[in-house]
Order: structure tokens, then C-alpha cells, then sequence
């Protein structure tokens, strides 16, 4: 055995592999039965040339290459009956029927003289001499060729999708270059001694298996798989055992006979494939399955990722970006949709399916709970295929976005509970200091009732005893008759602070909304005699009646003002009062002051208890509040306008007595 018949051995076990995978999948596929057959007749081709690097009898060489031929001739219509088949370019058949019918004719020409003439020996072995009837098989064989090529070629541009343009692209490189250096072989057949690059064909086979296993295009990946530690070792072991022997022989060429030489060669042969084969393994899983292993890591990490995020918006923006980075996707997406069947799980989209037009190939079901969802993925960006392991990790990816969905979902809810939880232990907390507060007023108000109300009875009793004895018309009587007013008045206002406090129910009597306004100002007077303040009235309303308690809407006049006057202070201004009817059934009332204003973020508060924006010691925050709960009572609203250094404006509306 020489060095030369390495690479037939070689070519001749390749394709003897492939053939048995392709009849393992035949059932059901003619086309897989098809290339098994062309793998078979190519296996005895480099098995004929085989046994004519090793034989030394010229006569048994041309018989073994006759017997070969009968074989051969039928590869013209293999070829074009599995480019039909693998094309759907069915309007072919008939002319695979007539190459059919003419391989059966060229059958029995094979084993004339005037085929194949003789076996010349060349450097490397015996090769059979073609014949003038040979040129009818080398006319055939390269128009089946073409034909096969060109539609392959027609059918790679037709097609749309990734997945049968890579299948259509493996086939056509490996069966194309494998026809193209077997037409070599017609140089040596015409007597030119080079070696023959068909012997070669190994390399378009192993470009064919490399297909199989990174693209799985004709699924026949699990054997590959299993035959491929097999398969290398073999080679490893044929070309060791040949090197070997060649350089013993030449290092003993007379001490050591050649069967000896043969021996030694194949014990270093099993010495070197037994300590080798298990890092031979681990070396080509490793080299075959890197791009696996890196997805593999890639999907696991984004399965730890979006466990720990809690939004489901940036679960699917995570797993779209992390997915699009891993298979180099043009398009991807994580789609919410209404319901998901519980059969439902990863499958290659069909062509006639509406999401093809949209890119997408491959859909992976999400079932959540809370969202369920389908991961939907375009074409690789490398052009290579979804194989079965991408399709199982896809699967496993899915069930961790399915939790991490729902986990998501139930973290939003505990959120919300606890946000809703917080606020409202909040008010009920603001509630209860309000209750407490207004409690501990309401207390200090019946006390400070209790204490004035005596005093002011008092003095009451004894104005009234001097108006009794004093004539009317005297200056003393009309001012003992005020005093005597102002004093009913100021009980009037302690019970009224210690009714708001208790939240007591007040009765309604027709009041004129001036009286009040009139009774405020004149109550107020001594706070701004003294002032560079100017007090405008335009009291315009002529339905002025309304249903209230005339000493609380004092009350409210007299906080309004008050407020005025104080947001004035001893500067020059001017508080305006106007009152006037929006419409037929209301009043409104208008009180406003060039005063300095207020901020729009204490705006919002001034109405609040014990909100103020006055020193210690001269506002407990209380005047607004009572005067938003007195208006309140009376079905009225208020409305405040105001501007830090330009004034304030309260616009009081209350309804009208339809007289």
C-alpha cells in the first residue's frame, strides 16, 4: 500500500458513510434514497481506484474497471432525477427517463473493447484507457451535469427563504465540484500520467458533511454526529498505518520482509489511536460544536438576566436585543397576544403562513400566565439554519421568559398594593393628626367660650340696662345701642368657633350677603384706620339673598379681609370688595388686595388646617380652613388667584334666594 491510495480510500469511505445515512432516511424521501445511490456508485468509482493503486495484474485491472463502469453509467440519470426531485422542477422527469432508458443501453457497451481498451500503469497504479464508445458516456454525463447545475442555480434565485437557499447552495457547491474533478479523470483515460484530482473528491464530500452538521439541510445531522468520531479516527489510523509502512520499508528495504513491516505498522497504528481517542473526541466536539457552545452561553445568560428585571417592557426590549446579537437576526420580536394553545411549541413557520411576509421564520411559544407571548425570529444573519439544538434552547429560553413575565407581573402588583398601602396609611395618618388637632382646638374653643361668654353677658346686661334708661335720639343711646350690637355679635362669634371646632350643624336663615360684608368692615375697622389703606366697595348684586348663618359668613368676611390687610402691611394699598350676580341663581363675591402674594406652591395648601405662612406667634392656620369649611356648609365654592408681588384675589359664589 503506497501513499497514492490514501486519498481514494479516503473518497471511497466518505461516500460509502453518506450513502448509509441516505438509505437510513430514504423511507418517505425519494430524493434522500437518490443521493445515497450517487454516493454508492461514487464509492465503487474510488474503490475501483483503490484496489488499481495496490493490484500489480494489468488484466485484473481492466476487469475490475469494467465491472465498475456497468455501475457508473447509471450516475447521468442519478444526477439530474435528484436535482428534480430536490428542485421540484417535476417537467424534468421525462428526460430522467430517457437517460434512464439510455444507461440500460450503454450497460453492456461498458464491457467492450472499443469502452474501455486496456489498464496502463502509471507511477501511482493502473488506470483504465478509454475507448472511442467512452465519448457517448462523457457526452451524457455533462449534460446531466449542466442540466443539474443550471437548475440548481435557477432554483437558488427563486427562492426566498434562508433555509432552501442554504441547502440548495451546500448541494450545489459539493455535487458540482465533485462532477468537476471527476471529468479530470479523462486526462489519465487518454494516457496523460498526472495524478487524478478525482481521487479528491473527499473534499466536496466533506464540505457536504459539514453542511449536514452546521445546517442539518438534509437532517441527517444525528448520524453524522455519531459517525464522526468514527470516520476521523479511520482516516487517522489508514494514513498513520501507510506512512508508517512506507518508511519502514524504506529504512529495512532487505533485513525485514514485508509482512513484518505490515505488523509493526499497524500495532504503532492501535498504539496510537488508543491513547488518542478520547482528546481526538473532545477535540472535535469542541471544534464542531463552538458556535453551540457560544449560543448555548449566550441564551443562558440571558436567562439569568431577565430573571432579575421586573418591567415588562424592558424584559422584551432585553431578550429582542440579546437574541438579535446571538443569531445576527435582521428581525425578532417578543409579541403579547391574546391566548396561546397549551399544545403549542417551537416550529418553523409555513410559507403560507401571514408572519413569513413580516420575516419571520421561526415562532416560539411564551407561556405565561400573565402575558402570553410568541418569540418570533427572521433568518439567521449568517444564512445558516435553526437546527434542532437551537430549537431546544429556544424552547428553554422561552419557559424562563415565561416566568420572568409573570414574576414581573406579580411585582407590579405587590408594587401598586404597597404604593396604595403607604398612601393610604398616609392620609389615615393625616386624618388622625387633623382629628387631634381639631380635637385639642375644640377643647382650648369651650374653654375660651366658657370664659368670655360670662364677661360678655355681663356687659350686656348692663348696656341694656342704660339703653332702657336713656332716651332715644341722644348720642349715648345710639351708642350704647351699637355696643350692645357688637357684644351679641362677639358671642355670636365665640359660639361659631366652638360649633366649627365640634363640626355642629348650623341653621339657615335669608341673609343679605352686604350685612355680613358690612358687619366685617366695621369689626375691622380699628385694624386699618391707622393704614395708607384704601377699603372699595362695589356692591352691585342685586340678588343678594342667600340661605346661610349671617355670623359665620362674618366670620368668613372677617378672615378675608383680615388677610388683606395683613398681606398689605404698612405699605400702601388697596382692597377692593365687589359683588355682583354671574347668572340668575348665584352671587358672587370678589375681594381683592395689591398686597404680596403668594407662591402657586403655597396656593395648594392654604386651605389645609394648620397651614400658614405667617411668623410664629401671629396664625395657627386655621382662618382659611374655617372660612373653606363655612362656605362649604353653604353650598358655595371659593376660588383663589394670586401672584407673588401683584396681589391676591378670592372669588367667593354662592346660590341665590330666587325672589
Amino acid at each position: 500500500m503506497e501513499i497514492y491510495t490514501l486519498p481514494p480510500l479516503i473518497s471511497s469511505t466518505i461516500l460509502f458513510i453518506l450513502f448509509i445515512m441516505g438509505i437510513f432516511k430514504a423511507r418517505g424521501a425519494p430524493v434522500n434514497l437518490l443521493f445515497g445511490l450517487i454516493c454508492l456508485v461514487g464509492c465503487l468509482l474510488n474503490l475501483d481506484k483503490t484496489i488499481l493503486t495496490i493490484i500489480e495484474d494489468q488484466g485484473l485491472a481492466i476487469r475490475i474497471s469494467r465491472i465498475d463502469h456497468i455501475f457508473l453509467v447509471f450516475i447521468i440519470p442519478l444526477y439530474l432525477h435528484f436535482t428534480v426531485l430536490a428542485t421540484g422542477y417535476r417537467r424534468w422527469l421525462s428526460l430522467v427517463k430517457a437517460f434512464y432508458l439510455m444507461a440500460f443501453l450503454l450497460t453492456p457497451i461498458t464491457q467492450s473493447p472499443l469502452y474501455l481498451t486496456h489498464a496502463r500503469p502509471f507511477f501511482f497504479g493502473y488506470f483504465a484507457q478509454s475507448g472511442p464508445l467512452f465519448l457517448i458516456f462523457g457526452v451524457l454525463s455533462t449534460i446531466s451535469t449542466a442540466i443539474s447545475i443550471c437548475l440548481f442555480i435557477k432554483n437558488m434565485k427563486e427562492e426566498t427563504t434562508a433555509e432552501k437557499k442554504t441547502r440548495i447552495k451546500y448541494i450545489l457547491l459539493s455535487f458540482g465540484l465533485a462532477a468537476f474533478v471527476n471529468h479530470f479523470d479523462v486526462i489519465i483515460m487518454k494516457g496523460y500520467e498526472v495524478y487524478p484530482i478525482g481521487n479528491f473528491v473527499f473534499i466536496p464530500m466533506c464540505l457536504f458533511g459539514y453542511a449536514i452538521y452546521r445546517h442539518d439541510i438534509m437532517e441527517w445531522r444525528i448520524f453524522l454526529n455519531k459517525g464522526l468520531v468514527f470516520f476521523t479516527l479511520l482516516i487517522m489510523s489508514s494514513g498513520f498505518f501507510i506512512v508508517m509502512a512506507t518508511v519502514l520499508k524504506n529504512l529495512f528495504f532487505d533485513s525485514v520482509t514485508q509482512g513484518v513491516i505490515y505488523v509493526v505498522s499497524m500495532v504503532l497504528t492501535f498504539l496510537l489511536i488508543y491513547f488518542t481517542k478520547e482528546r481526538i473526541q473532545e477535540f472535535l466536539i469542541n471544534f464542531m460544536e463552538q458556535e453551540f457552545i457560544k449560543n448555548r452561553q449566550a441564551i443562558r445568560d440571558l436567562s439569568f438576566e431577565i430573571m432579575s428585571i421586573h418591567d415588562i417592557e424592558e424584559i422584551k426590549k432585553t431578550v429582542v436585543k440579546r437574541l438579535s446579537e446571538t443569531f445576527l437576526l435582521k428581525v425578532c420580536e417578543l409579541r403579547l397576544v391574546s391566548r396561546l394553545d397549551k399544545n403549542e411549541s417551537t416550529c418553523i413557520l409555513g410559507e403560507d403562513d401571514p408572519m413569513r411576509e413580516q420575516g419571520y421564520i421561526l415562532s416560539v411559544p411564551v407561556h405565561s400566565q400573565s402575558y402570553p407571548s410568541l418569540i418570533l425570529l427572521g433568518e439567521k444573519g449568517n444564512m445558516s439554519l435553526y437546527t434542532n439544538e437551537d430549537l431546544e434552547m429556544l424552547s428553554i429560553l422561552a419557559n424562563h421568559v415565561a416566568l420572568a413575565l409573570d414574576n414581573a407581573q406579580a411585582y407590579k402588583k405587590i408594587q401598586d398594593f404597597s404604593f396604595s398601602l403607604e398612601r393610604l396609611v398616609d392620609e389615615r395618618t393625616k386624618a388622625l393628626i387633623q382629628s387631634e388637632s381639631l380635637a385639642a382646638v375644640g377643647r382650648l374653643a369651650a374653654g375660651v367660650a366658657h370664659e368670655l361668654n360670662n364677661p360678655i353677658a355681663s356687659v350686656m346686661s348692663t348696656i341694656e340696662y342704660y339703653i332702657d334708661h336713656t332716651k332715644e335720639g341722644e348720642e349715648i343711646h345710639d351708642d350704647l345701642l351699637f355696643s350692645l350690637g357688637e357684644l351679641k355679635r362677639a358671642r355670636d362669634i365665640v359660639k361659631s368657633l366652638l360649633d366649627t371646632s365640634r363640626q355642629k350643624e348650623e341653621s339657615m336663615i335669608l341673609t343679605d350677603i352686604h350685612n355680613p360684608i358690612e358687619d366685617a368692615l366695621r369689626i375691622l375697622y380699628n385694624q386699618y384706620k391707622n393704614k395708607k389703606i384704601t377699603i372699595e366697595k362695589r356692591l352691585h348684586s342685586h340678588r343678594s339673598l342667600i340661605m346661610g348663618n349671617p355670623a359665620r359668613l362674618c366670620q368668613v368676611f372677617i378672615n378675608l379681609i383680615k388677610n388683606s390687610i395683613d398681606a398689605i402691611g404698612e405699605n400702601e394699598g388697596k382692597i377692593i370688595i365687589e359683588t355682583s350676580n354671574p347668572d340668575t341663581s348665584h352671587v358672587s363675591c370678589v375681594i381683592s388686595d395689591n398686597g404680596e402674594g403668594m407662591d402657586r406652591d403655597v396656593i395648594k395648601d392654604i386651605f389645609k388646617p394648620f397651614f400658614t405662612t405667617k411668623e410664629q406667634g401671629k396664625g395657627i392656620g386655621l382662618g382659611l380652613y374655617i372660612v373653606h369649611e363655612i362656605i362649604k356648609e353653604h353650598n358655595g365654592r371659593i376660588d383663589v388667584q394670586s401672584e407673588k408681588g401683584k396681589g391676591t384675589t378670592f372669588t367667593l359664589v354662592f346660590p341665590c334666594h330666587q325672589q
